[in-house]
């Protein structure tokens, strides 16, 4: 994309290399932290309890099994939290503050 002078008040300060390693980001700990429980399943995966419609994930993978949305860390914050997606970086991105993926 191409910023023009006018839009540079609205651009984010996100980095392309920010974005890629919060999408990256393993969802188990990041959901544990938000207080989510999750049960395992075979294979790695894991279902969230208490969410309806039921939602899987995996390493930085969900999906829903009802309506076959998908996404990564980022998509989860946004889409199934509602997070906007600054929000979502910054909670990404804050590892320090974040238990250790397990």
């Amino acid at each position: 994309m191409i910023w023009k002078r006018s839009d540079m008040s609205r651009r984010s300060a996100w980095t392309k290399a920010d974005i890629r390693r919060a999408r990256q980001t393993p969802l188990k700990p990041v959901l544990e932290h938000l207080g989510y429980r999750l049960q395992p399943l075979q294979s790695g995966n894991y279902l969230v309890a208490g969410l309806a419609p039921e939602i899987i994930v995996k390493d930085h993978y969900w999906i829903c099994t009802d309506t076959g949305a998908a996404g990564n860390a980022i998509d989860f914050l946004v889409r199934v939290k509602k997070a906007s997606f600054n929000d979502a970086l910054r909670l990404l991105l804050a590892d320090a503050t974040l238990p250790e993926a397990s």
